[in-house]
């Protein structure tokens, strides 16, 4: 059984410490353009894929980009960004050793699902989702991370993680109770555990610990855009756990989020998965 207590910042996936200033300088408020571009350059495997990414069909401009400077611009930096986070943690789970049931590709194209249509919903329906700015630059997180819980799980207790693939095969069984059994925890509150170590801001980790729990239609906007996010993301294909099917997910999603047709954004998104998803497994 995993002991939320004793679980450390050791248990989850290893960052570089460069890795960790490159993230603290996209998240301060004042930082210099080139105190970004120097961090990004001493992990030159990520400049280089962020080049990639910038000279791809989904961005690409008239001139080659050919610098981490050029492609910060091009870019913007709320997208490098979200960019930046999403390779570095693919780099950081691809790096642990997983067993065999655990498929990493499958692991990353719903988390990374989840949270492109997190910051797309609030582009396009901000109405539904009221939040501060600061609120808003969470949700990305909290789509990309909500089910990290899982790489806790397949790294700890691999065994344990492999009987419960066998368990999703045959279905039958409520997922959330066979990992309370297998694990003696729910994937959504390790994830949040996991969210606190890193030290995320705590309306992170709130909305990922209740991405799976049914909520009021006056909850926090955050929580029901994440619940949102992940339905959509099941819906379109985008799944880890088959067992959490989109029905099921959408049980607890607020009626009033139901009403409108999503599928242009979800078709938008759709677009940037393949070409991240493709880069980050390249």
């Amino acid at each position: 059984m995993i002991n939320l207590e004793k679980l450390s910042d050791r248990d989850l996936p290893p960052l570089k410490p460069m890795v960790i200033r490159l993230w603290q300088l996209l998240n301060a408020p004042n930082t210099r353009l080139q105190d970004i571009v120097e961090a990004m350059s001493a992990e030159p495997v990520l400049c280089a894929r962020i080049m990639a990414i910038s000279n791809s069909p989904l961005y690409r401009g008239l001139d080659e980009i050919t610098s981490p400077q050029k492609a910060l611009v091009r870019l913007g930096l709320n997208e490098v960004k979200g960019i930046v986070y999403y390779l570095t943690l693919a780099d950081s789970v691809t790096k642990n050793a997983f067993p065999p049931s655990f498929s990493v590709r499958r692991f990353w194209t719903h988390s990374l699902s989840t949270a492109l249509l997190s910051k797309k919903l609030i582009q396009y329906y901000p109405s539904l989702f009221p939040m501060s700015p600061e609120d808003q630059d969470g949700t990305y997180l909290a789509g990309l991370l909500h089910d990290i819980g899982y790489v806790v799980m397949a790294t700890l207790m691999p065994a344990e993680f492999t009987t419960m693939t066998k368990i999703w095969e045959a279905g039958g069984q409520d997922p959330m109770d066979v990992e309370e059994k297998l694990f003696g925890v729910g994937h959504p509150l390790l994830s949040a555990k996991a969210l606190k170590l890193w030290k995320f801001p705590k309306n992170v980790q709130l909305a990922v610990y209740a991405h799976h729990r049914s909520v009021a239609q006056d909850s926090p906007p955050s929580i029901m855009l994440i619940k949102l996010a992940d339905y959509l993301a099941t819906k379109a294909g985008y799944h880890f756990n088959p067992m959490f099917t989109a029905d099921m997910k959408g049980l607890s999603v607020p009626l009033f989020l139901l009403e409108n047709d999503y599928q242009p954004v979800v078709e938008e998104v759709a677009l940037k998965v393949e070409t991240l998803v493709n880069q980050a497994f390249a």
